[in-house]
């Protein structure tokens, strides 16, 4: 198991992983193309690699209370990414000859799943930690 401060790192690589992906479906809404795929195929390996990690990291440091359901969270968060790396990995799926609409719709999908793993990442911290 990691430390509290593996944690810190690791939330802070979500972060930035997370909101790197919505910049690249943002830039695949507006112009497609092989790099804007290349970014999608990144961010899949990248959150996949993050979901591999949150398997090793403690969920005990999470919260001092024992009857916090802090690991209810950090498997809501988990339930969150494995979501998003699905829609990432049907997107290629959808880009092969598929009208300009149901692109764009699997595309809102995908930044939705990404604003839900970003909403679950904060809640993972707890209300009380948030405000900090």
């Amino acid at each position: 198991m990691y430390s509290s401060l593996s944690w810190i790192e690791w939330l802070d690589r979500l972060d930035r992983v997370l909101n790197g992906a919505r910049e690249d479906v943002a830039l695949l809404s507006r112009a497609g193309g092989p790099q804007g795929m290349a970014a999608i195929e990144r961010s899949k390996r990248q959150l996949s690699a993050l979901i591999d990690d949150l398997r090793f990291l403690d969920r005990n440091v999470l919260s001092a209370d024992p009857t916090d359901a802090a690991s209810d969270r950090a498997d809501s968060l988990q339930r969150a990414l494995d979501a998003t790396v699905l829609k990432l990995a049907g997107l290629t799926e959808v880009q092969a000859g598929s009208a300009a609409v149901i692109r764009d719709r699997a595309l809102a999908a995908i930044d939705l799943s990404l604003r839900n793993s970003c909403f679950e990442a904060a809640n993972l911290l707890g209300p009380r930690r948030r405000r900090a």
